[in-house]
């Protein structure tokens, strides 16, 4: 599934607004949540809308 780009573009913004304000557990954990919420190609948009490798969004996607 591909993830649209005003999808991609909202995630962004939003990601822009929060991160600077979280500590490294809380930014892993919101990237995660993002990536499932969003479901399938989803690790790939998060990762470059967070400015994170996929490794670390797919890793932190999977953890529980």
């Amino acid at each position: 599934m591909r993830i649209p780009d005003e999808t991609r573009a909202q995630l962004a913004l939003k990601l822009e607004d929060l991160l600077p304000h979280l500590d490294e557990r809380q930014r892993r954990l919101l990237v995660g949540a993002e990536a499932r919420l969003l479901g399938r190609g989803s690790i790939r948009a998060v990762a470059q809308a967070a400015g994170v490798s996929e490794t670390a969004a797919a890793a932190t996607r999977r953890a529980r």
